[in-house]
């Protein structure tokens, strides 16, 4: 029975959606650790996205 419910929740999307949130916010520190600032602006919208926050038009002149 653990191995029925560990496969549902590897082929849940919300629990994928979850998991992957989890792993780019672990992502976001070191990035800026790293001074990559512009890579670390990129998942951060990245991570808006996936939370339903991108859904406003990008300012004027970003990429």
């Amino acid at each position: 029975m653990g191995e029925d419910v560990g496969d549902a929740l590897r082929t849940d999307p919300i629990v994928q959606r979850a998991l992957a949130v989890v792993l780019l916010r672990e992502a976001l520190p070191l990035l800026y650790a790293l001074d990559e600032h512009g890579a670390a602006a990129h998942l951060q919208t990245a991570i808006d996205t996936v939370l339903g926050a991108g859904h406003e038009a990008p300012p004027q002149g970003s990429c």
